[in-house]
This record gives structure tokens, C-alpha cells and sequence, in this order.
């Protein structure tokens, strides 16, 4: 794998029993880069997340990442109970905590300094006190990309960050990454065409193999 390559699968195939979700799939990601994965529902864009993961292991080939980065996930669903009394600074803090995690403890100001820093590059500078249910769709979107940001991962996927969003916060979203692409290399998976075109990198169509997308304009 070369220096400017974050991903890297090789003849990759998965089955679940008798049916195979991918096959013969070759790619690869740049580093610091947005790399957008479009195709219909069960074309095997969970399937190819589950095996970055570790949660699955190919039948064939191999996969590689760079060096130790580490991949940091934004499901399309928020993963925590709104009503809980949190704010969006501790939201936030939940990313930078290790998994040995030591009751009681309290957070570093190392800890805090990265959450601050992770907000003002998700354009969420001075919300830190506001409760994580005041928040919009999508600032709320933004706060979880933020959490993944001070976790410290150097790939960060997004699961169709988009599809919860109205016509105006969209446009936030996608300039949110631009920036983080800057020191991070992003995954997306959306079915908003359109719009990923304008801010990937390089387009992946996924639908059992992976071909790389050609517009036809």
C-alpha cells in the first residue's frame, strides 16, 4: 500500500451463508480525501463498513488500512437517548475517553481542549453548554462528527449523514467536510447523488463488486 493510501481491499468477497454480499471488490482510498459510496440498498455498503471494523473477516482476499489509523463511525441514526440531560460539550468528551475507562475519574484538561477544538471545526464553536436536545438535525449531525473528531480517528465513516436533513443545514454538513478532509480522510455512504458529486473526491458504486462512478454530464 502506497503513503497516499488510507484503504485498500483486494479481491475481497463476503457471503452470508449461501448468498455473497461482495465480490471481487478492489479499491482503494486516498488519504485526506472525501471518497463518497453510492448504490441501491443491499449492494453491500454495510457489509464493506462491518469488515473496516473488524466485525467481519473476508472469505477472500485481503484489506489493508494505513499504518494505525483508527476509523471513527457516524451511524445515520443518533445513538443516544435525546432526553438524557447532557450537554453537548459532554456529548462531545464521550469520544476522547479510552476503553479503560476508570470510575469517577474526571476529564484532563487535555480531554476538554480537544472537544473545544472539535467543535470549532464542526462550526459548533460556544454550544458546549447547550443541552444535546436544543440542538437542530443538523447541528446535532455536526456534534456527533465532532465526538468522532476528538476520539482522535484518522477515518471517519459517515452513514447517509444527509438523509435526516432539511434543504438549508445539508449545505453546513458538507462544508463541515471539506474542512475535516483537511487531516482526515472521510467515507460516506448517501443515496443524494447530486450532492456528494459536488464534494467527493472520488465516487465508489457499490453493488456487490465496486466500480469507481463516471459521471455522464
Amino acid at each position: 500500500m502506497t503513503e497516499n493510501t488510507a484503504i485498500k481491499f483486494e479481491n475481497v468477497r463476503f457471503c452470508y451463508d449461501e448468498v455473497c454480499a461482495i465480490n471481487n471488490v478492489d479499491f482503494s482510498v486516498p488519504v485526506k480525501s472525501i471518497t463518497a459510496l453510492i448504490g441501491p440498498n443491499g449492494g453491500g455498503k454495510s457489509t464493506l463498513l462491518k469488515i473496516l471494523s473488524g466485525l467481519l473477516h473476508p472469505d477472500e482476499g485481503e484489506y489493508s488500512i494505513k499504518d494505525d489509523y483508527k476509523i471513527g463511525y457516524v451511524s445515520q441514526f443518533t445513538d443516544f437517548d435525546l432526553s438524557f440531560p447532557m450537554t453537548v460539550m459532554e456529548m462531545v468528551l464521550l469520544g476522547t475517553l479510552c476503553r479503560n475507562i476508570r470510575p469517577f475519574c474526571k476529564y484532563t484538561k487535555d480531554q476538554k481542549e480537544k472537544a473545544r477544538d472539535a467543535l470549532k471545526k464542526v462550526d459548533l464553536e460556544g454550544y458546549g453548554e447547550r443541552g444535546i436536545n436544543q440542538l437542530s438535525g443538523g447541528e446535532l449531525k455536526r456534534a456527533v462528527i465532532a465526538r468522532a473528531i476528538a476520539s482522535d480517528a484518522d477515518i471517519i465513516y459517515l452513514d447517509e449523514p444527509d438523509s435526516s436533513l432539511d434543504v438549508e443545514a445539508a449545505p453546513d454538513l458538507y462544508s463541515v467536510l471539506r474542512t475535516i478532509k483537511k487531516a482526515r480522510t472521510i467515507l460516506i455512504s448517501s443515496h443524494h447523488l447530486d450532492e456528494v458529486l459536488n464534494i467527493a473526491d472520488k465516487v465508489l458504486y457499490v453493488n456487490s463488486t465496486v466500480e469507481t462512478y463516471t459521471s455522464t454530464e
